[in-house]
């Protein structure tokens, strides 16, 4: 009785699956068959990223000597300025501060200057003077040594040449001390004019960094706020940047635009720089436009402070003809990316249902109608179906659903 059992329980499958449908599990969808069949496998990457320029003028964050500095006023992202407008300005406060002792460290080095000048002019007299006396006492000497010596004692003759030599080396003396002291003042003049040349250029320093935080457009158009680098998202009033650091750019709308778009960490090497497809603004869906990937960083960089997600910069060029059109194309436009990874034309296409995945590492296989499991190679996939390159044959019928 039990074989009867079973040979009308394997009739009724077999019935069921000449029907396309098998029974329905305990749990889940129906069982359902097919029967392969060749078709087109297109293998296709779909990315979200915006417009970018292709050129622009960039405004960076001034060198300073301070390391981070405040946004204090930033202009409206999309405005539209003329050249010598501004565009951003930083909290200067700091610098502001600096400067008042700056200008009073100037003047005192200018009174320290105009003192040591009085006072060396002073010494520089007071050496002048002791040389003129000198030089008397010596021209007096001279004139008492002069007197022939048969006129005077031998004693008094010699004392008096005695005095001549003394005379003569205390005018040298002297002369060496003014010579000294003018020496030493010219140097200590000079030390101190560095000193207030030092001081000015500080003020002078401090100044042009004043008016560097204020950047200005260099030529008319549109603004486009930058975003931040580790926050995620534009730069707003308030925000901390450092020097180096983009904050606005003016982009040439008269060049052809590009495509900043991102591709997921875990879609590594599904993309190549020269693969093709289409770029569609989401504000226009009906006007493809083809495009090409043009970079590709070869780092996987955080999306963000404190995210774990990570993704690849992929820059992409517009087909060639395609011309920027002000009054439909912006930078920061959202734009679907559809990219042709692999394409089989021809294969024969298995639905994804119908493919088993039994863990990482194990080769996948397909659940037969005609019994059992069967490992298969798979080639190009799409949203429904995978090309299959060896293991089965076009015509044979495969379970799609069901459970191990």
């Amino acid at each position: 009785m039990s074989g009867a059992r079973a040979l009308g329980a394997l009739a009724c499958a077999v019935a069921c699956a000449a029907c396309g449908e098998l029974a329905r599990p305990a749990a889940g969808e129906p069982v359902r068959t097919a029967r392969l069949a060749r078709g087109d496998i297109v293998d296709r990457q779909v990315l979200s990223g915006e417009l970018r320029a292709a050129s622009a003028v960039v405004l960076t964050v001034p060198r300073t000597d301070s390391w981070q500095i405040t946004i204090r006023w930033l202009a409206d992202d999309g405005a539209i300025v003329k050249a010598g407008d501004k565009c951003v300005e930083f909290d200067n406060s700091a610098f502001t501060a600096q400067l008042e002792e700056k200008h009073l460290g100037v003047i005192e080095a200018e009174m320290t200057l105009r003192g040591a000048q009085d006072l060396g002019a002073i010494e520089s007299a007071s050496k002048q003077t002791e040389v003129r006396q000198h030089r008397i006492a010596l021209e007096k000497a001279t004139v008492r040594a002069d007197v022939p010596a048969d006129l005077l004692t031998g004693r008094e003759a010699q004392e008096r040449q005695l005095e001549k030599k003394r005379a003569e080396v205390a005018v040298e003396k002297a002369e060496h001390a003014m010579a000294s002291q003018r020496d030493e003042l010219a140097l200590d003049l000079r030390v101190k004019q560095i000193e207030l040349d030092k001081a000015k250029r500080a003020i002078a320093a401090a100044e042009k960094t004043i008016a560097d935080l204020v950047l200005v457009a260099p030529r008319g158009g549109l603004i486009v706020v930058d975003d931040h680098p580790w926050l995620g998202r534009k730069i707003h009033v308030g925000d901390t940047v450092q020097p180096g650091m983009t904050v606005v750019s003016l982009p040439d709308m008269a060049e052809a635009m590009q495509v900043h778009a991102e591709l997921s960490d875990v879609d590594d090497g599904r993309i190549t720089v020269g693969m093709t497809g289409t770029c569609v603004l989401d504000a226009y869906p009906g006007d493809p436009i083809a495009c090409k990937v043009k970079e590709l960083t070869p780092v996987a960089r955080s999306k963000g402070e404190g995210s774990l997600r990570r993704a690849f910069a992929v820059e992409l060029e517009l087909g060639p003809g395609t011309k920027t059109d002000p009054a439909r194309m912006r930078p920061g436009m959202s734009v679907k990316v559809e990219l042709h990874a692999r394409a089989q034309p021809g294969a024969v296409a298995v639905p994804r249902g119908a493919i088993v995945f039994a863990g990482p590492g194990a080769p996948p296989r397909l659940r037969m109608v005609a019994g059992g499991l069967r490992e298969v190679k798979l080639g190009a996939c799409d949203a429904q179906a995978c090309a299959v390159e060896s293991g089965v044959a076009e015509g044979e019928a495969v379970v799609i659903g069901g459970g191990l």
